[in-house]
């Protein structure tokens, strides 16, 4: 059974009493991220801002570049729902001219299958007072625990940092053996194709990192932009666990 616990900065959920994520929104400059992610046999595949690592901890969302400008933004306040198995953050941000877009994270966790974890992630965004460009690093990412022999893989079988970044795909994943425990794990992020075209980047680095980048939109006063992910969590590699047929259950349903 899945039950949810809260607290001023984070919200977690378990299953059975074991652990399967917290979201954390203590961060007013950052969107909510989710760390620690389990898979179904309790490994963490994620991390967080600790090790001195550039790229966003855990599973986060990027808002990229707002209009062309690289202007001090934070978030003015954060307000929380949750049920069980499901729970939305709204996060309302503002710059130097005041609030300029309204930001709501939807998390949905699936019931755990015997190797894997799905989330659902949507991402709703509206600009209250004037049109928004969103460019660049815009997108959702994911920031790997340390693993042995990596690899990032995408939906058109290309394989390895050099092949994966910068060409467009359905999904992307990125799995290995960790460190800690030599158990093979992998996440793969399945963009709904109602997101337009998604660009995957990987990087092969001590703690592994693949990000999936959205096309530039606009967010206006009177149209809110939807972006959907889900997230696939696996205890296996890409020999045991298929991920293109879970890919297809996504977007078949």
């Amino acid at each position: 059974m899945l039950k949810y616990e809260t607290t001023e900065t984070t919200l977690s959920i378990t299953e059975d009493d074991a652990p399967v994520l917290t979201c954390d929104y203590s961060d007013a400059t950052n969107s909510p991220f989710l760390h620690p992610i389990y898979t179904p046999d309790g490994q963490v595949v994620t991390v967080d801002a600790t090790f001195g690592q550039t790229y966003p901890p855990g599973i986060s969302f990027s808002l990229g570049t707002v209009s062309g400008g690289q202007y001090a933004r934070s978030v003015s306040s954060r307000r929380q729902l949750a049920s069980s198995d499901r729970f939305s953050i709204e996060s309302t941000w503002e710059d130097a001219t005041g609030l300029f877009l309204v930001e709501t994270y939807r998390i949905e966790v699936h019931p755990q299958q015997d190797k894997v974890q799905i989330v659902d992630i949507k991402i709703s965004l509206r600009a209250p007072k004037r049109s928004l460009e969103l460019t660049g690093d815009v997108g959702l990412g994911y920031h790997a625990v340390e693993m042995e022999h990596r690899k990032a893989v995408d939906a058109d079988t290309r394989m390895g940092e050099s092949e994966v970044s910068g060409k467009v795909s359905a999904w992307g994943t990125l799995s290995g053996l960790t460190t800690a425990e030599n158990t093979p794990v992998g996440v793969a992020i399945f963009p709904h194709p109602a997101n337009g075209k998604t660009t995957f980047f990987a990087k092969d680095v001590s703690f592994g990192y693949l990000f999936a980048e959205a096309e530039p939109f606009v967010v206006s006063p009177v149209m809110m932009r939807t972006l959907k992910y889900r997230i696939l969590v696996y205890a296996g590699d890409l020999f045991t666990v298929d991920v293109s047929e879970y890919y297809k259950d996504y977007t078949n349903a």
